[in-house]
């Protein structure tokens, strides 16, 4: 099967605009919450879209489902262009997707227990709503059974979002839309909800959209990761691809914890110049304003004699699998990854040494990835 047969959809040129400014204050100013975005979503894969608050990550989740009205563009879902569809025929195709929001709680209705909110969608679609088959969608999504006679009030948040994957797992959509579905874990929980999430993408294989903020979500769920910026697709690609081959500062600095490194320089001849950081033999190219990049795994840490970086310990922050080392390089501070039992003294002179197959040049002005 071709790639393109293989998508569930579509979008072309998606845009979502909205006026500028509330109330009073609105203005005749519009701003671009989606802007001009083109993707395709495959069947059974999960797409990630990750960005920072504000850039347009869940408009566009909505907005492919038409869950929001779209100022241009259009969205073929499974054939069907979206954009054309009467209003029944868009409440069908709703049918076929299920939303999974932040909080789940204002979804599950009080006045019924788990193994009600279960049941009532299998009854709908005429399926066996007997207590086996609930028991079994519970366990689905690591559910006791022994919460099947709870009402939602009486459930963590953990169990609340559990209880909301059951119910739309019954409907067998096509696809999932989840928006934000973590965010209000605790850590500990949200570890464990995403091993539990993973597991169930993989029995299911359930084409998903997945929202989030939180980088380490979209990298360990997502099979794509869309990363977006300022209602723009700033790099699309695999786990991998958008951590190893940034294509944009932008995308460099998001993905990573802690992040990349950026050191601003110069290039003259292929050899970098910048606060307390020389590199060699980076091509022949020559640039007065210059980004380098160097991840802090990415860099071995000796005493103040010959390395790319040479400095003053600032700070030491022992995390227990490792010990952060950080120094300044001008206004930036630079982190490395150094070993568990790593101690010196604050003020100690430090060297760090690039890596030089992990060294990353980025154009000052335009943030665009430079290749050497």
């Amino acid at each position: 099967m071709s790639r393109e047969n293989n998508n569930l959809i579509s979008i072309r040129d998606l845009t979502v605009s909205y006026r500028a400014g509330s109330g009073l204050f609105r203005t005749s100013k519009s701003y671009n919450a989606v802007d001009g975005v083109s993707l395709d979503i495959r069947k059974g894969e999960t797409l990630g879209l990750v960005g920072e608050s504000g850039c347009g990550k869940s408009t566009l989740g909505k907005a492919i489902l038409k869950l929001i009205e779209s100022s241009g563009g259009s969205v073929t879902f499974d054939g069907t262009d979206l954009t054309e569809v009467t209003r029944r025929v868009m409440r069908e195709r709703r049918k076929h997707a299920q939303v999974i929001f932040q909080d789940p709680y204002s979804s599950l209705d009080p006045k019924m227990t788990v193994g009600q909110i279960i049941a009532e969608p299998l009854r709908a679609f005429r399926l066996d709503a007997g207590s086996d088959n609930i028991t079994a969608l519970m366990e689905t999504v690591g559910l006791d059974r022994e919460l099947k006679s709870r009402f939602p009030r009486e459930l963590s948040g953990g169990q609340r979002q559990r209880a909301a994957l059951a119910r739309a797992i019954v409907r067998q959509p096509q696809v999932f839309l989840m928006d934000e579905p973590l965010s209000n874990l605790d850590a500990k929980l949200r570890l464990t909800m995403r091993a539990q999430l993973k597991h169930i993408q993989r029995d299911l294989e359930t084409t998903t959209i997945y929202v989030t903020h939180d980088q380490i979500e979209a990298m360990t769920l997502a099979d794509r990761i869309a990363i977006m910026n300022k209602g723009k697709i700033q790099q699309l690609g695999t786990p991998d691809e958008v951590y190893n081959d940034p294509n944009h500062i932008f995308v460099a600095s998001f993905i990573g914890s802690p992040p990349m490194n950026l050191i601003k320089g110069s290039l003259e001849k292929g050899t970098f110049t910048g606060p307390n950081t020389q590199v060699k033999n980076l091509g022949k190219a020559s640039n007065k304003n210059v980004v380098l990049g160097i991840r802090p795994e990415d860099m071995e840490i000796s005493p103040a004699k010959g390395g790319n970086f040479v400095s003053e310990i600032y700070s030491l922050e022992p995390t227990g699998d490792q010990t952060l080392v950080a120094a300044w390089a001008g206004e930036q501070l630079v982190v490395a990854k150094g070993h568990r039992t790593f101690r010196q003294g604050i003020d100690t002179p430090i060297a760090f040494t690039f890596l030089k197959d992990r060294i990353y040049l980025f154009d000052g002005e335009t943030g665009e990835r430079l290749r050497y």
